[in-house]
């Protein structure tokens, strides 16, 4: 199998994300917005749940657990399809997992799960931004080594 490179803008894609999400995460101290709400305690479960329903096209769950926002987008869902087929066709399958976790990116929790795939030369980076709710509010695809930059420590 031939390896491609994901660095392109369709897998560097957010699927949905809020204004908060899109603003750009330098601040200073005094401006530093305060810490996002505290996740639902299966957050994990959850978010693990989420990336199976990706990996697996069950486009109707992912849609139903996203915010209201996100649920009223009438594009969601092809987005959706659309970007599972790209990273399948690029990326192949996961094969497996080599970390994941919580961070907090633009004031908002996100689940980075770091995987290998059959298709590719370096590992993954599957993000899913959740809401206190652990409702999803945004998707982002692409390689680990062009992984965004995190909000810092306050």
């Amino acid at each position: 199998m031939r390896r491609t490179s994901l660095v392109t803008p369709l897998l560097a894609l957010i699927v949905t994300a809020s204004a908060a999400a899109a603003q750009g995460s330098t601040t200073t101290a005094a401006s530093r917005p305060a810490p996002p709400a505290p996740l639902p305690a299966d957050s994990f479960d959850l978010a693990r749940k989420y990336t199976r329903w990706f990996y697996e096209q069950q486009v109707d769950s992912l849609v139903a657990h996203h915010s209201p926002e996100g649920r009223s987008d009438a594009g969601l869902p092809a987005r959706l399809v659309n970007s599972h087929k790209e990273l399948a066709e690029r990326a192949g399958k996961e094969v497996w997992v080599t970390d994941e976790r919580f961070i907090t990116r633009n004031g908002q929790r996100q689940y980075w799960r770091t995987a290998t795939f059959s298709g590719f030369n370096e590992p993954l980076l599957v993000r899913w931004v959740m809401n206190s709710k652990g409702e999803i509010t945004g998707l982002g695809l692409g390689p680990k080594s062009s992984a965004p930059p995190i909000d810092s420590a306050p």
